[in-house]
């Protein structure tokens, strides 16, 4: 499954419709994937040990972001991820962090949502395999998640997700059906 989810990733990123300057997505130098490729499921446990399920917010735009405390990108675009939760709140649309921290540094987790006040979902991914599940290879990166669970777009390195881009590509992907 893995490694069929990698190779259609890799497809629909390389083979893509071009995209037009006016593009939402251009302008936050993303590439909308070409193919429909359903978002691998997963359950992962909460810094409080709950559980919660990708099929959890299904019927929501996602932006689903994989980071750790040790990576300064990563820690750079948090801010902006958590003002773009804050902007979409009452919409139909979650930020849903996913840290790939190892289990002895889940206080260091919980330390650092506290001091950036974090209020989106923050699970953690502690064996990896949920990061595996999705390709990832390095840090930060990020999926975009349309309403049925199908991944529009795969976003590596670091994003301002609290630019006037990142709000109008929101948007964009809230009046989709």
């Amino acid at each position: 499954m893995r490694s069929l989810f990698a190779a259609l990733l890799l497809f629909g990123t390389l083979i893509c419709a071009p995209a037009s300057h006016a593009s939402p997505f251009a302008a936050m130098e993303i590439t909308p994937l070409s193919e429909k490729i359903v978002a691998p499921g997963f359950t992962l446990a909460a810094l409080d040990g709950r559980e919660s399920n990708l099929s959890d917010y299904k019927g929501k735009v996602m932006l689903l972001n994989f980071w750790a405390t040790w990576c300064a990108p990563c820690l750079r675009e948090m801010p902006g991820m958590e003002n773009l939760s804050q902007k979409f709140r009452d919409d139909e649309f979650v930020v849903l962090g996913i840290s790939n921290d190892q289990p002895r540094y889940k206080k260091r987790v919980a330390t650092f949502i506290k001091r950036l006040n974090l209020t989106f979902p923050v699970l953690l991914d502690s064996d990896g395999k949920v990061s595996d599940d999705f390709s990832v290879a390095g840090i930060p990166v990020s999926f975009l998640i349309a309403r049925d669970g199908t991944v529009l777009a795969h976003v590596v390195g670091e994003r301002e997700w609290d630019s006037v881009e990142a709000f109008e590509l929101i948007e964009y992907l809230l009046r989709q059906p």
